[in-house]
């Protein structure tokens, strides 16, 4: 067997990821738009937006700081200071923003709690599909 197959097929799918938090953020949305009222499923999709977003910028830094010139150059404190500003700068623009959305009653707090939670959710769907794509080719071998 070629290992660099073998690590590319174990390597962890985030363009799966990002994906499924989409559909997991839509289909959420619908189900409380038809079971709920019109706030909860607002407030789901307003989460759900929110948590995308920000994994999305997340994922874009991450990747910038382990592929970045400072790292490479050696400059790597220069690097992690680097991001953890626009990190905790993020986290700190996202508070605001949350708290702004429930303190001016836009939006039900379960409901986006429960939007907020779409990324959680794509990622523990992506490793439990990685996983029994894993336990089932082992148990073949």
């Amino acid at each position: 067997m070629n290992t660099d197959t073998n690590m590319n097929e174990m390597d962890f799918p985030l363009h799966r990821v990002e994906i499924a938090n989409w559909i997991v953020a839509g289909l959420l949305t619908v189900i409380a738009a038809m079971a709920y009222p019109f706030i909860i499923a607002k407030s789901i999709l307003i989460g759900g937006v929110l948590a995308n977003i920000s994994f999305l910028f997340m994922k874009k830094d991450l990747k910038n700081f382990l592929q970045g010139k400072l790292l490479l150059s050696g400059k790597e404190k220069l690097a992690k200071l680097q991001f953890y500003i626009k990190y905790y700068g993020r986290l700190a623009a996202l508070a605001a923003i949350l708290y702004l959305l429930v303190r001016s009653e836009t939006v039900h707090p379960i409901g986006l709690l429960v939007g907020l939670s779409t990324v959680t959710l794509s990622i523990l769907i992506t490793v439990t599909t990685i996983m029994k794509r894993v336990y089932f080719t082992a148990k073949e071998v």
